[in-house]
């Protein structure tokens, strides 16, 4: 004979069993636990709560564990992914999750009989460690629901497979039927080949994604490295421009000094003094392609270059002295563009060395084209050019990253025989 204490404790025990599995799908899918959605989650565990409720009244206990999924999982995904449009995956990830993790209360409520050999013991031991699991899963979800919300259904499906099997095994074995119960040597060992095979799924998955953060890591590095190198380059220029200056302003001194020299006879000592002169001028030699001074030393720095590989420029800009973007933005964009687009010219034929620079500032915008022919047509993936070698391929990304630090967009393409960089700062 049931006594109504173990009945009322019954019913105490599904409802916060009820309540724990809904709390904990959203927890895990992410779904912050305020007022407002708390009263919502509530209201979801007493609709499922009644559905179950009536099962069991019309086909009794057995039936109502049967049609649990049907009357109380299936609506609860349902909802998640309505109400919070949320992905199926991450939805069922969090739904077989929570059901995995009512075994820590089964376990003790089956401790607790074993040792009392009392369904009253049974049902306190369940509801108590219902509650204390849920109190320390619900903090440690605030944490974690959100990480598993930006998973790829990639990584969502390997982490579903764990719960989810268990969740088939359970059902089809213990609910479903008896076999669990039967001592069959396949069910009892399925389990353990589901365990293995998850671990070497999840590992296999893991590698995968760490050896991407840590590549994603390393261009990140090799990227602001170039940035700071930049940086530098322009300081350098900027640097040497200003002694020039000093020195052409007093030239009187330098040619003096140059006569005592002479007239001491150290002609050597003399000779070299005007050849680093000359060399200084010739490396720091910043034509004037606009009023912006990043600009022309940006086009300047690479006339050198392209001298010596063979190549016809034309490096056309209309940039005022002030423009809304940072100068070590703008240097990177231009000298890495310049850099790629003469290295890629160089692999042309002779007589088809062309690299063609057009940057204009229009409507409060910068346009940028540049143009340059090839030897061999770039490899495209998803319109950015990859490289056919390690360590190449980091001016594009460079550019790309400048061009959307200054909240700018920028296109790479293939146009006949030339490859073209089109953006917008």
């Amino acid at each position: 004979m049931i006594s109504s204490v173990e009945i009322i404790l019954w019913a105490i025990h599904h409802a916060t069993t009820l309540l724990f599995g809904v709390f904990a799908s959203a927890a895990l899918c992410g779904i912050e636990i305020n007022r407002r959605h708390a009263l919502e989650l509530v209201g979801v565990g007493a609709a499922t709560g009644a559905a179950f409720s009536i099962a069991n009244v019309v086909g009794g206990e057995l039936f109502a564990r049967q049609a649990y999924p049907l009357v109380v999982h299936l609506p609860l995904i349902v909802y998640l992914c309505a109400r919070y449009r949320l992905s199926p995956l991450l939805v069922m990830l969090g739904v077989t999750s929570a059901y995995l993790s009512c075994q820590f209360s089964n376990w003790m409520g089956i401790a607790a009989l074993a040792a009392t050999d009392s369904q009253i013991a049974y049902y306190v031991a369940r509801i108590i460690t219902t509650v204390a699991v849920f109190a320390i899963l619900l903090h440690w979800a605030r944490d974690i629901g959100p990480r598993l919300a930006v998973k790829s259904p990639t990584e969502l499906e390997i982490l579903l497979i764990l719960p989810l099997v268990y969740y088939v095994f359970d059902y089809a074995t213990n609910v479903y039927t008896t076999l669990f119960h039967s001592g069959s040597v396949v069910t009892v060992e399925f389990l353990a080949f589901a365990l293995c095979a998850f671990y070497l799924m999840f590992l296999a998955v893991y590698l995968r994604e760490y050896e991407e953060k840590e590549t994603a890591e390393r261009e990140r590095w090799m990227l602001e490295t170039r940035d700071s190198s930049a940086m530098k380059e322009l300081d350098a220029w900027r640097q040497s421009g200003r002694e020039l200056s000093i020195l052409r302003h007093d030239m009187r001194h330098f040619l003096r000094g140059l006569a005592v020299l002479i007239e001491e006879g150290q002609t050597d000592e003399a000779l070299d003094r005007i050849d680093t002169l000359c060399e200084a001028n010739d490396r720091t030699a910043v034509r004037r392609y606009s009023a912006n001074e990043t600009v022309n030393i940006a086009l300047s720095s690479f006339g050198s270059d392209i001298s010596k590989r063979g190549i016809s420029a034309d490096l056309r800009a209309a940039v005022p002295q002030s423009v809304h973007v940072a100068d070590v933005d703008l240097f990177s964009v231009l000298s890495n563009a310049l850099e790629n687009a003469i290295a890629a010219a160089s692999t042309a034929p002779e007589g088809k060395r062309f690299v063609d620079l057009d940057l204009r500032f229009e409507d409060g915008q910068l346009l940028l084209s540049v143009s340059n022919t090839f030897g061999r047509a770039p490899h495209m993936v998803d319109g950015m050019p990859v490289a056919q070698h390690a360590g190449h391929g980091f001016g594009t990304k460079s550019i790309k990253l400048a061009v959307e630090r200054m909240n700018g967009n920028c296109q790479f393409r293939i146009n006949g025989d030339r490859f073209e960089l089109r953006a917008v700062m």
